[in-house]
């Protein structure tokens, strides 16, 4: 009996063999262009630069594009980077700065579109008698290096024709402690991220250099992991996300006022941000301005914040 199930056995795995074999109907291997969209794990900051992707998202943009992506919001760019660099998450919201830090220092990243303009500004204290950048000339101002906040400042104030040994900022890496430092008056002047700009100038501080001013200086970017990016199915599945990012960005601009609650919520905004803060206008996706980016790096590399050689084409994702 043993050896008759045994025999049954051979004959079974035989036929499973020949028709393995012999079948006409094995589908061929999978194309990277068929592949099934990869998960993408992104990192945000508490900014407005990624409202569209939580629009998307909320409205099931993503999800009617099959699309499988989760948002980690992070309380520190230091927290992001590092979740970044360990595999943790495969694209962040960031600036022209930190995706070359990341690149040079061996996690390749690209810009894959552009998302805002400039990601900060500059205000001064109420009684400072500061309202221009050529009034900044000599003034320690709050800010941290290596930055895109500091990139934005030196530059500002160096079209202002501010001499480069005029150009001070004191170095407060917190953002909460520095907006307290200004509105307290142990600084006279901080560079800010719009949402805490907005809350400065509600708290009184008079706006210096605004988005009119320094918006076309650089740009935030969404920024993908070059290793995600190597996966079958990676590239279609960005052509994808652009094309809800700007159905997103649509419906944004149609009615910006509609969706602060859903940034309130996303981004965490104070009172009385979560109700009054200006939601801005978003550009279609696209590919951030190479000069934008060059100058970026020509920054870093005279400032000896960037050792490892790069270019704009380095870090510009092509479809």
């Amino acid at each position: 009996m043993k050896r008759a199930a045994l025999s049954l056995f051979a004959l079974a795995t035989l036929g499973a063999l020949t028709l393995t074999g012999c079948s006409s109907s094995t589908p061929p291997p999978t194309t990277a262009s068929e592949a099934a969209a990869p998960t993408l794990r992104v990192g945000t900051l508490q900014t407005d630069d990624l409202l569209p992707l939580w629009v998307a998202q909320d409205q099931g943009m993503l999800q009617s594009a099959g699309l499988d992506v989760t948002i980690t919001t992070f309380q520190s760019a230091q927290d992001q980077i590092a979740a970044v660099t360990a595999g943790q998450i495969d694209a962040i919201m960031t600036d022209m700065v930190v995706g070359a830090q990341l690149s040079a220092g061996g996690t390749p990243m690209r810009y894959v579109t552009l998302m805002q303009g400039a990601p900060a500004g500059v205000v001064a204290g109420a009684n400072t008698g500061i309202t221009t950048a050529a009034d900044l000339a000599g003034v320690e101002t709050g800010c941290a290096s290596p930055t895109i906040l500091e990139f934005i400042y030196d530059k500002a104030l160096a079209d202002a024709g501010v001499p480069a040994d005029q150009i001070k900022i004191t170095e407060i890496k917190s953002l909460p402690v520095r907006l307290q430092m200004l509105t307290s008056g142990q600084i006279k002047a901080a560079a800010l991220p719009w949402t805490l700009f907005q809350l400065a100038v509600a708290q009184g501080a008079v706006p210096v250099l605004g988005i009119d001013q320094v918006g076309g200086y650089t740009s935030t970017v969404f920024t993908v992991s070059q290793k995600w990016l190597d996966q079958p199915g990676a590239a279609d599945a960005i052509t994808t996300l652009l094309a809800q990012w700007d159905k997103a960005v649509d419906v944004i601009n149609a009615d910006p006022s509609a969706q602060r609650a859903l940034l309130a919520a996303n981004a965490n905004l104070p009172s009385p941000l979560d109700t009054t803060y200006q939601v801005r206008q978003y550009p279609a996706a696209g590919a951030p301005p190479a000069q934008q980016v060059t100058d970026v790096l020509t920054w870093m590399t005279d400032k000896g914040y960037l050792k490892t050689p790069l270019t704009a084409t380095d870090l510009i994702w092509q479809a």
